[in-house]
């Protein structure tokens, strides 16, 4: 258990989940312009819609360092283990940024807690294709591009889930489908390869 922790920087993670929740709530108003393409000049985004970023890079970063060809036939169920630590993450962003926004009215950490799920589930449906630091930079532009394409006249298309403010449901379940559909992707076994029979 104790190299898992090392590798996979669980120590870090919760740290940036933590010090993310904090900055979220400090900094509630500040906004991150973005150009818009179509229909707009700029869109604010709210600081705290873009902090989740850290911790999900962190997430990925640590599935990074692993061997996967020796964990995939290790005794210890390494998958698992991962799958159940980022629901872990997942539940307990959802839980504090609850918990944040009944407790001291910043609404936004309800929306933070709404992207992490979205951009891991992201993060981790892309992996499955590509390698954990292509995974990372895509995710990151993810929300760049939601605004710049996905905003019109000021107002967020319904698939711009990252944008919406927290109290949009259908951005909620947006971002708990990828959340489900990356975990349930990250569950599954990694495709062994089979070697080709070449007849002499």
């Amino acid at each position: 258990m104790d190299w898992w922790l090392r590798v996979r920087r669980v120590p870090a993670i919760c740290a940036g989940l933590a010090v993310c929740l904090v900055l979220g709530a400090v900094a509630d108003s500040i906004q991150v312009p973005v150009p818009v393409v179509v229909g707009g000049v700029s869109f604010s985004l709210p600081l705290p819609f873009l902090l989740p970023l850290a911790p999900v890079c962190l997430i990925l970063y640590g599935q990074s360092r692993g061997d996967s060809a020796i964990e995939a036939t290790a005794v210890r169920p390494v998958r698992l283990w991962d799958v159940a630590f980022m629901a872990a993450c997942s539940v307990f962003m959802l839980s504090a940024g609850w918990l944040l926004s009944s407790m001291t009215g910043h609404v936004l950490a309800m929306g933070m807690a709404r992207n992490f799920l979205g951009y891991l589930g992201v993060a981790l449906l892309l992996g499955t294709i590509t390698s954990p630091h292509v995974a990372a930079a895509i995710v990151t532009l993810f929300p760049i591009a939601c605004a710049a394409f996905g905003v019109h006249h000021g107002v967020p298309a319904h698939w711009a889930w990252p944008l919406h403010q927290p109290g949009y449901l259908p951005a909620l379940i947006q971002a708990t489908a990828l959340s489900a559909a990356g975990l349930t992707a990250a569950a599954l076994p990694a495709p062994t390869p089979t070697r080709s029979l070449n007849p002499t």
